[in-house]
């Protein structure tokens, strides 16, 4: 921590003192980050004030992702009231890089003699636009399953760390229960219908979700979501839905996060940021078990999930030289260590697995590790780089709407096809607007 307080000094004084003793800067700083995660994001603040006394930052939590991003639009075209630095959703990226709003972080850590070597392969590689990083991630994720074990020990199922989908269907129709007159007690399965775990069993079956490989050889056109992972993927869930063996609980995640919480579904796909809110709902209730993320024919890879830290442009020198102080206090290893065992995020920079409380901690709780694992034993390519491009939270509606066709009993392939009509010229409105500015 002493060596952090000189690191800040040094980033900072500069450009505060005129032959006059420094005065503390402030910066503002938007998140979207509620619950567990919103009290583990607002203790790494307080600790931050609390270690220096050159910066001091005023978190605002702005409501979800999509609130956040939505703000920060409003406030950028009105050219007023924006922060220093905000968290935006991976889906995000494009737009940030092309809003010219944002200062492009890679020139700004490679100014200030920050190694971007430090960062694992996945996060950079996600959050790089056109040749060069925008946001440094911080907050990175990716899918898993949760498992009640008492259910699969009652049922005769066996844990296995990798899943193919149609291992899942076979497993949550063992796993579900019913009562003498038909009706489900317990549901094998249980997905929130969220576009993003349609994207993940996309970029896991080694398909794209848009084209040119993913936005990421060219900038994307066109999308590619009503791939055969993800025709799949719906047919599958529709027809378990119809059979009792999985639960439609609709979009929100706490409803199917409660579900499972109570012992009345087996299996659940969330994020791994929900691990440490999952814990604790689930208390002492049943043995909790987590394995990666389903795939169709070969398992490719996840694409990492979460959000990214931007610094906005515009403002002096002095609180564009705090706010990456900020940031790097968020990225220091002891820090990271911190934010992963308070959240089940896994840590972006090297060597936190290393520290001594973080193998501790992944000893007495291993299901810290399955998201890690995931990610190093996924392929690094094009499809787990994950769908770059503009429109993505407008798309994103189209393709939940898609889901919620499917149960009502539209063939997946149909859905997904008429989704991505509407989700083609929400994407060449976007581009088109880029290409005017």
């Amino acid at each position: 921590m002493q060596q952090f307080r000189r690191t800040v000094a040094g980033l900072v004084a500069l450009a505060l003192l005129a032959g006059a003793q420094a005065q503390q800067v402030t910066i503002e700083f938007w998140h979207s980050m509620g619950g567990v995660l919103g009290e583990a994001t607002e203790a790494l603040v307080q600790e931050f004030n609390k270690s220096q006394r050159e910066v001091r930052v005023k978190s605002q939590y702005v409501g979800s992702y999509d609130d956040g991003i939505n703000k920060l639009l409003a406030a950028l075209r009105a050219g007023r009231g924006y922060p220093h630095v905000i968290q935006v959703y991976d889906i995000g990226a494009r737009i940030l890089a092309d809003s010219g709003a944002v200062l492009p972080l890679e020139d700004l850590a490679r100014k200030e003699g920050f190694d971007l070597g430090r960062f694992l392969a996945q996060p950079r590689n996600y959050y790089t636009v056109d040749g060069k990083l925008y946001g440094l991630p911080f907050n990175s994720s990716n899918p898993i399953l949760y498992f009640n074990m008492a259910a699969f020990e009652e049922a005769g199922v066996a844990f296995r760390p990798s899943w193919s989908l149609k291992d899942l269907e076979e497993a949550a129709r063992k796993l579900t229960k019913k009562d003498a007159q038909g009706r489900t007690l317990r549901y094998g399965l249980s997905i929130p219908i969220d576009s993003w775990f349609v994207e993940q069993i996309s970029y896991n079956s080694g398909e794209y979700f848009c084209n040119n490989e993913n936005g990421r050889k060219a900038r994307a056109t066109a999308v590619t979501f009503d791939n055969e992972a993800a025709v799949a993927f719906l047919d599958m869930y529709a027809r378990l839905v119809r059979e009792g063996v999985a639960a439609n609980t609709g979009r929100t995640w706490a409803d199917s996060q409660s579900l499972f919480a109570q012992g009345q579904a087996a299996i659940a796909a969330y994020s791994t940021a929900s691990l440490t809110g999952v814990l604790r709902q689930v208390g002492n209730r049943f043995p909790l078990r987590t394995a990666f993320y389903p795939y169709v024919g070969q398992r490719n890879g996840v694409a990492i999930g979460g959000a990214a830290l931007y610094l906005l442009k515009g403002f002096p020198e002095a609180e564009t030289k705090a706010a990456w102080a900020f940031i790097r206090f968020l990225l220091e290893p002891k820090t990271q260590a911190k934010w992963h065992l308070a959240t089940g995020y896994f840590p972006v920079v090297q060597g936190v697995t290393e520290l001594p409380e973080v193998r501790q901690a992944h000893v007495r709780q291993p299901n810290y590790t399955t998201a890690i694992q995931q990610l190093l034993t996924s392929k690094a390519n094009t499809a787990s780089a994950g769908c770059l491009m503009g429109a993505f939270p407008e798309i994103r509606q189209y393709v939940q709407a898609a889901w919620e066709e499917t149960l009502r009993g539209k063939p997946a392939r149909e859905a997904l096809r008429e989704a991505k009509s509407r989700a083609d010229q929400a994407l060449e409105r976007y581009n088109r607007s880029v290409a005017q500015r």
